[in-house]
């Protein structure tokens, strides 16, 4: 008996080693287990920040094929034209109905160089020569092959302060001619306003810059000047202004 006791205790500290063990295993697996569960909530954390993005169209073809539709002309509100083209893709081929329709309502209108919703189409300015302007909806795509265009936002005015009663009006000043993009020539006059006189130098580096750009809108901002044609003023056909000071292109 006494032996068997001897043994017993000899034994115990093996005993303990085991329990110890076997209690430091269980507490890592349950570690292991809090930190996937931490690391499972911060990935669905993220996800839910995700945002869905915009609308996105069909790619738009470089060149037409056989299978495109060409609907015919429409006139936009810059009195240019343009072919509308109902483009084959994964939607299939809009018809020349809905097509001449959506792209009428875009081009006739006044917008800015945003994406605008029509007819439940999305139109948009896109940087092609060929075909500035596409709509699309659910797969479906047309283009407008040509100038026409909406009508863009008029310019902000500006209004000259009164004149001072007494004060001798500021004479308007030739201050030469510049070229415009097409060859032709036009003469640049800064305008004798209440606010003042713009110098030559000014006027003709604005005037440059305005007349020599090739654009499908005669609106532009030249160095902080507003610039625009001038409907209804053969004389003076565009013109620009800043701060109250004028500068007239005349022909």
């Amino acid at each position: 008996m006494r032996f068997a006791h001897i043994a017993l205790l000899a034994a115990a500290p093996a005993l303990v080693v085991g329990m110890t063990a076997c209690s430091s295993s269980k507490d890592s697996s349950n570690n292991a287990t809090s930190t996937t569960v931490s690391a499972s909530s911060t990935t669905g954390s993220a996800t839910t920040t995700t945002q869905s993005p915009g609308p996105t169209h069909p790619p738009v073809p470089t060149t037409q094929s056989a299978s495109d539709v060409d609907c015919g002309p429409v006139t936009g509100a810059n009195g240019q034209s343009a072919d509308v083209i109902a483009y084959a893709s994964s939607g299939g081929v809009p018809g020349c109905t809905e097509a001449i329709t959506v792209a009428t309502h875009y081009v006739q209108a006044t917008r800015t160089g945003d994406a605008a919703q029509v007819d439940g189409w999305t139109c948009q300015p896109q940087p092609d020569g060929a075909v500035p302007h596409i709509c699309f909806k659910e797969g479906f795509l047309i283009g407008l092959r040509g100038g026409a265009a909406p009508n863009p936002p008029a310019p902000p005015t500006t209004t000259p302060p009164p004149t001072t009663t007494g004060e001798a009006p500021i004479a308007d000043a030739n201050c030469g001619t510049v070229t415009d993009a097409g060859g032709g020539s036009r003469t640049v006059v800064a305008v004798g306003t209440p606010a003042g006189r713009v110098g030559c130098t000014e006027a003709i580096n604005v005037a440059t810059k305005y007349v020599q750009q090739v654009s499908n809108t005669d609106v532009a901002t030249i160095d902080g000047w507003s610039c625009n044609a001038v409907p209804g003023n053969p004389g003076v056909p565009s013109m620009c202004a800043k701060d109250g000071l004028v500068i007239n292109l005349g022909n």
